[in-house]
C-alpha cells in the first residue's frame, strides 16, 4: 500500500463524514419537525461543514506524515480522550441538539457545533485509521447513543476511557506506520 496523498487524505475525510455524520444530521434535523425540503436542506448543509474541514484536516494530517504515526495516533486519542471529560465537550453536545431553530442556518450552526463536540474523537478516529468501515460504524452508534441517551455523560466519559485504552494499545503494540497506509472504505484486499 502506499502512503495517500493530501487530495486522498481530504476526500477519505469527507467521505468519512458524509457516512458517519450522516445519520446524525438527519436524527437531529428531524427532531426540529419541520417540513421534508428544511430536513434534507438542514442534512446537506450540515455535512458541508464537515466536507469542508476536509482541507485543513487534510493538510494538517498529510504535514504529519514525516512523524512516527503511533505517536501522532496515540497523542490526539489522548486529546479525544481527555475532551470528552470537558465541560466544552458537554455543551458542545447541548448545542448540537437544540433544534429550537426553524431557519435555513439551522444546518450549518449544527454542522459546526456538532464538530466541536465531535471533531476531536473523528479526528482521533481518522488518524487511527482512516475511514476503516468497522471503525467508522462504531464511532457512528456511539456519537448517537451520546446524543440520544439520557447517559450523555456517562457514554462520552466511556468513549473517553476507550480512547485512553487505545492510546496504550496502540503506543506498545504498534509499530510504526504512515498515515494512510491502513485499509480504507473502498479498498479491497
Amino acid at each position: 500500500m502506499h502512503s495517500m496523498s493530501t487530495l486522498e487524505l481530504m476526500q477519505e475525510w469527507a467521505r468519512m463524514s458524509a457516512w458517519m455524520m450522516g445519520p446524525l444530521a438527519l436524527i437531529l434535523a428531524a427532531r426540529t419537525r419541520q417540513s421534508f425540503g428544511f430536513v434534507l436542506l438542514s442534512v446537506a448543509s450540515f455535512l458541508a461543514v464537515w466536507v469542508a474541514l476536509s482541507v485543513p484536516i487534510g493538510l494538517v494530517m498529510s504535514a504529519l506524515h514525516v512523524f512516527d504515526h503511533r505517536y501522532v495516533s496515540v497523542i490526539m486519542l489522548v486529546i479525544a480522550g481527555a475532551y470528552q471529560f470537558s465541560r466544552k465537550h458537554e455543551s458542545a453536545v447541548l448545542d448540537c441538539m437544540k433544534t429550537s431553530e426553524n431557519n435555513l442556518l439551522f444546518g450549518l450552526r449544527t454542522g459546526w457545533t456538532c464538530f466541536v463536540a465531535c471533531g476531536p474523537l473523528m479526528v482521533a478516529a481518522y488518524a487511527v485509521m482512516p475511514t476503516t468501515p468497522w471503525l467508522m460504524a462504531g464511532i457512528t452508534l456511539v456519537m448517537i447513543a451520546e446524543f440520544i441517551s439520557s447517559n450523555r455523560v456517562i457514554v462520552a466519559r466511556s468513549i473517553g476511557l476507550i480512547s485512553a485504552v487505545a492510546a496504550i494499545g496502540i503506543l506498545f503494540l504498534a509499530g510504526p506506520v504512515s498515515f494512510g497506509d491502513l485499509p480504507t472504505v473502498g479498498q479491497h484486499h
